[in-house]
């Protein structure tokens, strides 16, 4: 009988983990107001 091999996941130490510059990132506003407009587009398709 075979055992499957478990998945192994590289873990990343947060020294070398790549972090996203502030100014690309987007405000709590920004993020709700863009799933807001989503929502409601795809409401009134309906």
């Amino acid at each position: 009988m075979r055992v499957p091999r478990t998945r192994r996941i590289a873990k990343v130490s947060n020294a070398k983990a790549a972090k996203t510059p502030e100014s690309e990132l987007m405000t709590v506003e920004e993020y709700f107001g863009i799933l807001r407009k989503r929502v409601n587009e795809y409401y009134d398709n309906l």
